[in-house]
């Protein structure tokens, strides 16, 4: 009866052990997963001096080009009867225009002549082109360069005024200065330092 005795024991004491094991196998706690790295920010470039000086210089330039362009736009000088000769008030009203072209050579104009439904066709082509070739020639007496300036006729296929009265032909006998396309402001270019001249190590003589 011992032996029986002590045989049972053992048994449950092993069964005690292995349901301890199973315990505390099912109770092991897991390891929390580690959290993902933090993603950094790239820095925000940082604008150099020749770029914000190049930057400051564009939008200048291209405000004093825009109000240029606007003391070029829909300028229009008026003529007498069957003539090409600028008169007093036309020759004020171009100065401003020669000042700006000649201050500006990176702007061009086209110089429209007309004339009135009076006479042939062909003689009214002349006549405009001869009025816008008489605009062309006091600016560039201004200091404006050929190349700045195109002179073209429309004779009286244009009328401001379409009138037929003396009133209305007044308002026809004209040269229009137009600014052809925008251009666009550049900024001038960093300067760089020149680069040092190299020196030449003294020689022990």
């Amino acid at each position: 009866m011992s032996g029986a005795f002590a045989r049972r024991v053992v048994l449950l004491a092993a069964g005690l052990a292995a349901a301890a094991l199973t315990a505390c196998s099912s109770a092991e706690v897991k390891p929390e997963p580690k959290p993902a790295p933090a993603t950094v920010a790239a820095p925000a470039p940082v604008e150099t001096p020749a770029q914000k000086a190049a930057a400051e210089y564009k939008a200048q330039g291209q405000k004093e080009l825009d109000s240029a362009l606007t003391k070029l736009n829909d300028v229009r000088v008026f003529f007498e009867f069957d003539a090409a000769t600028l008169t007093k008030e036309a020759s004020d009203r171009l100065a401003d225009v020669g000042e700006v072209l000649a201050r500006h050579p990176e702007l061009d104009v086209n110089i429209a002549g007309h004339a009135d439904e009076r006479g042939s066709s062909q003689y009214n082509l002349a006549l405009g082109q001869k009025r816008a070739e008489s605009v062309k020639k006091y600016l560039a007496q201004l200091g404006v360069k050929e190349g700045q300036i195109k002179a073209v006729s429309f004779g009286a296929e244009k009328p401001l005024d379409p009138g037929h009265d003396e009133e209305s032909w007044k308002k026809n006998r004209r040269a229009e200065v137009q600014a052809t396309p925008e251009p666009v402001a550049v900024p001038k270019p960093a300067q760089t330092a020149p680069a040092a001249t190299p020196v030449a190590a003294p020689v022990n003589q």
